[in-house]
């Protein structure tokens, strides 16, 4: 369904921008095969932010035997949004940074470039070739609350850190529209989180991290939908993470304590598997069909999932605990 996207350089476009020089390790990724998977893995290593480390991408077989790492320039916050373009690009985000990360198929990030002073997270790719972002934040408060350390930006020349909408951009990076959407505010600062792109293009469905609502939004005719779907107390699942889709369309959503497939145009729930605890929020389909790849946030363990019989064929860690954010396998080009 989706067009070949073009390699984007966006040279002499958008504005280059870097944060201070920071001295890092030498990467060892190698270029990306068939069913390599790509897992967000900040260094969380600021005493002073719980947000903020050196950015990091590991890259794995589809067995999840550790191949190399991606140490990811331009950025100063938790990398998440993980996502691979139709040309074989990996997209990634800093959005507290804000940053929006970019890496070639053969693992070689391109220069950081500033889209927008927005907290972008999150990227969906229409078959015209256009992109579509969805805003992280919004609301007028810097403060993450009383249990987090982060601060947020406001954005220029304006008391609020963001509108939590969904904008349009062509591939050269320049704004083509933006869509004022609705979205379940829990806690009071997270809007679009992440997005799917339905009906060729015309409908975005959509969620608020720990909300209990997937939304949606007639893009062809800028109006909000009534939600697709509310999570409902017999489901036994507590909230909304991230949300990606399978090839059939079917949408596949982490819930803290695993994850539950959607029926994208009814919103009838067509499965619920737990793993077992708690913090299942990173989650992508495998290119296969047959498997789903979660990521624990809290505890750094990533786990290969046979859907057939429920069986963990395959399991490692980042080693890392409260970063684990993004999670991509590699569809080959």
């Amino acid at each position: 369904m989706l067009k070949i996207l073009r390699t984007v350089l966006f040279a002499g476009v958008i504005a280059c921008f870097s944060l201070s020089a920071k001295e890092l390790p030498e990467s060892t990724a190698t270029p990306f095969e068939r069913g390599d998977i790509l897992v967000a893995a900040t260094v969380m290593d600021d005493p002073d932010d719980d947000h903020a480390g050196t950015g990091r991408i590991l890259q794995y077989d589809a067995d999840l035997n550790i191949k190399g790492t991606i140490w990811v320039e331009g950025t100063g916050h938790k990398i998440g949004g993980l996502a691979f373009d139709p040309n074989g690009m990996l997209w990634g985000f800093a959005q507290l940074t804000p940053a929006i990360l970019q890496f070639t198929p053969d693992a070689k990030q391109l220069p950081v470039h500033k889209w927008s002073d927005r907290t972008f997270s999150n990227v969906t790719f229409a078959p015209d070739g256009s992109l579509y972002f969805g805003e992280h934040l919004a609301g007028s408060s810097i403060s993450a609350g009383p249990r987090l350390s982060t601060t947020f930006r406001l954005l220029p020349g304006r008391e609020v850190i963001g509108d939590g909408w969904i904008f349009k951009y062509s591939q050269d990076g320049e704004e083509l529209a933006h869509y004022e959407t609705d979205f379940h505010p829990v806690p009071p600062f997270l809007a679009i989180t992440s997005t799917v792109l339905a009906d060729d293009g015309k409908r975005m469905i959509y969620v608020s991290e720990n909300g209990n609502r997937v939304m949606q939004f007639d893009l062809e005719n800028n109006k909000q939908l009534p939600d697709l779907a509310v999570l409902q107390p017999d489901w036994g699942v507590p909230m909304v993470l991230v949300m990606v889709a399978f090839p059939d369309e079917r949408l596949l959503i982490s819930t803290n304590l695993g994850f539950i497939v959607l029926d994208p145009d009814t919103g009838e729930l067509l499965d619920n598997r737990k793993l077992g605890g708690m913090g299942w929020a990173a989650i992508a389909p495998g290119i296969d069909d047959e498997h789903v790849i979660v990521g624990n946030f809290f505890t750094g363990e990533i786990v290969r999932y046979r859907l057939s019989d429920g069986e963990i064929i395959a399991r490692n860690n980042i080693g890392e605990k409260n970063s684990l954010s993004g999670i991509a396998q590699f569809p080959g080009k």
